[in-house]
C-alpha cells in the first residue's frame, strides 16, 4: 500500500493515553503521531467515521501543559495483537496553534528516533 499521509507518523515510546473528553472514558494508548494524524491501541472497536473530542495526557508536563485537547475523525479500526485489542487511525481535524506546537514537542520528546 502507498504512504498517503502529509507528515510521516512517529512511534511514541511512553504510554501516553487518549480520553474521550465528552464520556471521560479512557479509549486507549497512542501508539504513533504525527501533524495531521494518530493511531491508539484499545481493548474494544472504535466506530468509524466518528468524530471525538479527545485529551492527550502527557507523560510529564511539556512547557507547563499536562496535554493537548483536540477533534479527530475515526477512519479505520482493526484487530491488533489478539482478542480484545483493536488498532484505531484517526486524523486531526480540529486542533489549536499551541496544541500543534505541543504534538511537535510530544513528538519530539517521547517519539522513538
Amino acid at each position: 500500500m502507498q504512504e498517503q499521509r502529509t507528515h510521516p507518523r512517529k512511534q511514541i515510546e511512553k504510554k501516553i493515553e487518549i480520553t474521550d473528553i465528552n464520556s471521560g472514558d479512557v479509549l486507549g494508548s497512542l501508539v504513533n503521531i504525527s501533524l495531521g494524524g494518530f493511531m491508539l491501541i484499545s481493548s474494544a472497536e472504535q466506530p468509524l467515521n466518528q468524530l471525538f473530542q479527545l485529551r492527550i495526557d502527557f507523560p510529564a508536563p511539556i512547557d507547563g501543559e499536562t496535554g493537548i485537547d483536540l477533534g479527530a475523525e475515526s477512519l479505520w479500526c482493526n484487530d491488533a495483537t489478539g482478542p480484545g485489542s483493536f488498532w484505531t487511525g484517526f486524523q486531526i481535524i480540529d486542533i489549536s496553534d499551541q496544541g500543534m506546537e505541543l504534538v511537535q514537542r510530544l513528538i519530539d520528546n517521547w517519539a522513538v528516533s
